[in-house]
């Protein structure tokens, strides 16, 4: 099955730190909550990620990487 490509209609996010939890190596964790709104051929739909701040900067600094490269073609 072929799938095509989403259209982002927004972007919306919420920083957060952990302040307690059973597992106390995660208290003092800060997090960051992604919601992202998409369009599939019309059908809106609203997609959900949690990641730690290391997980954004790296998923932030592949976004760059990918916009340099789209750039590039342009």
């Amino acid at each position: 099955m072929e799938r095509g490509v989403s259209k982002i209609l927004d972007v919306s996010w919420r920083f957060g730190v952990t302040v307690a939890s059973n597992d106390s190596d995660n208290v003092a964790k800060s997090f960051l909550q992604l919601k992202l709104c998409l369009d599939d051929d019309g059908k809106i739909r609203n997609v959900f990620t949690e990641m730690t701040i290391a997980q954004f900067y790296k998923f932030l600094h592949d976004l760059e990487k990918a916009k340099c490269n789209l750039d590039l073609l342009l």
